[in-house]
């Protein structure tokens, strides 16, 4: 298990609490210094409020436990238009919405895919591609996705 995920594990359930999803972690060293940065969404959208209280619990959650050795910057905030899509409840809310997928390995020669969202079922997504047409790629060969928002 990474970190990130050692630290997602953690916060999990408090941001439940706070009716509070946690779109990703990310744990990075930038400029010698550990930077813990948590993207947090909820129905009706983030406001600053929102990221400043989450930023207060999670902080004294973190101090409190053994996940973290080393000094740290953490940051929270809204995932943003182009959010990143990784739990299978994020890609059947987001189903409909143009999005970008990068896997693991090549499924039909091909490892990036851009096209409509069509459904996600049994740990699996069914995507428009507009290369290659209707493909279903598992979740576990997913290595990034986003919805692609066109500005």
């Amino acid at each position: 298990m990474t970190k990130a995920q050692e630290i997602e594990k953690l916060l999990e359930p408090i941001a439940l609490k706070e009716r509070i999803e946690i779109v990703d972690v990310q744990y990075v060293k930038e400029n010698d210094k550990w930077v813990v940065r948590i993207f947090i969404d909820k129905d009706g959208g983030v406001k600053i409020s929102d990221c400043e209280n989450m930023s207060g619990v999670f902080s004294e959650i973190l101090d409190e436990s053994d996940v973290l050795k080393d000094s740290y910057v953490l940051e929270i905030s809204s995932p943003g238009l182009n959010r990143i899509l990784k739990k299978e409840e994020s890609f059947k809310r987001f189903a409909g919405s143009r999005i970008r997928v990068r896997t693991n390995n090549l499924i039909n020669n091909q490892q990036n895919f851009l096209g409509k969202l069509l459904s996600c079922e049994t740990g699996k997504i069914k995507m428009d591609d507009v290369t290659s047409g209707i493909v279903e790629i598992k979740l576990l060969d997913i290595k990034k996705a986003n919805v692609e928002t066109d500005i």
